[in-house]
């Protein structure tokens, strides 16, 4: 029994590094636009199609697939926050309603442009070790499982860094507390949000390319992985990185260990729940700041 539930965790912990990884990146978005977005879950959608499409044509491999899928949708990022989000700018703040439907819209125009060209079939790729298996004693790891979390765990690490250390970072930063401040010190708000929604769509696409070879790529796949995000950063706290990040990981292991003691088909309801006693007993999350009303 003790080994079993050891092995769940471990299981726990590699899922949950995705869930950190959007948590991180659908954070970071919040926490300098102030808007949520909705179609984020689309963003891992066409990181996962980048994978299968150099997979069709057999160019490349894993690591190209990933990379491949961080420099495309960080385009498709830039592209989105000129066009659509840009206009939405109100002395230097986006609209919140506006930038959400808009969001909402954007995740169905990407969901039925992904069906119309690739049809509703299920598709997989190759990955590096999707055949290793390694045992250290008794425990039993999946060596593709072990890529995606080192994956994840990279791309959340160089975030991390990007923003503590760089002086684009130091700005995206500054916009994200206090825009009106950091446009009065010569920084462009709008190019800011343009490079952070850029990021945060870009790490969601990695994802996408981390997860193709454990999981199937589908044009409706975005949907579920949005409301994975939503919990992880309802979990941890809204605009709280490192609460989404401590969400993600606790959201993969309660997942994991619930099949030991629950029916099956039933781990499904672990992230709402959570989600809801969240809600109910600490609604400003995990890491969040308590908010006092006046």
């Amino acid at each position: 029994m003790i080994l079993d539930v050891i092995n769940f965790i471990a299981l726990g912990i590699m899922t949950g590094a995705i869930y950190a990884l959007l948590g991180l990146s659908l954070n970071l978005v919040f926490g300098v636009l102030r808007v949520i977005n909705i179609a984020h879950g689309e963003m891992l959608m066409l990181g996962a199609y980048t994978a299968v499409v150099l997979a069709g044509v057999h160019f490349g491999g894993p690591f190209l697939s990933i990379l491949a899928a961080l420099v495309l949708v960080t385009f498709v990022g830039l592209v989105i926050a000129r066009l659509l989000l840009r206009p939405l700018t109100i002395d230097g703040r986006i609209h919140e309603q506006r930038g959400m439907v808009m969001s909402l819209g954007l995740s169905l125009f990407l969901s039925n442009t992904v069906l119309a060209l690739f049809g509703p079939d299920y598709q997989r790729v190759p990955g590096l070790l999707v055949s290793r298996v390694f045992e250290i004693g008794d425990l039993v790891l999946e060596g593709q499982r072990l890529v995606i979390l080192a994956g994840a765990m990279l791309m959340a690490t160089a975030l991390m860094l990007f923003l503590r250390f760089t002086l684009l970072g130091l700005a995206i930063r500054a916009v994200g507390e206090n825009p009106e401040a950091a446009q009065a010190n010569g920084i462009s708000v709008p190019i800011i949000h343009m490079i952070t929604f850029a990021i945060g769509s870009a790490l969601a696409g990695g994802a996408g390319a981390l997860i193709t070879p454990v999981t199937y790529a589908f044009p409706a796949m975005g949907f579920s992985y949005t409301l994975y995000a939503f919990m992880t950063v309802i979990i941890g706290g809204l605009g709280n990185i490192w609460g989404a990040v401590l969400a993600g990981f606790l959201l993969g292991i309660a997942e994991s260990l619930s099949v030991i003691v629950l029916p099956t088909g039933f781990n499904a309801v672990v992230g709402p729940a959570l989600m809801l006693l969240a809600l109910v007993f600490r609604p400003q999350g995990l890491l969040g700041r308590k908010l006092i009303r006046a």
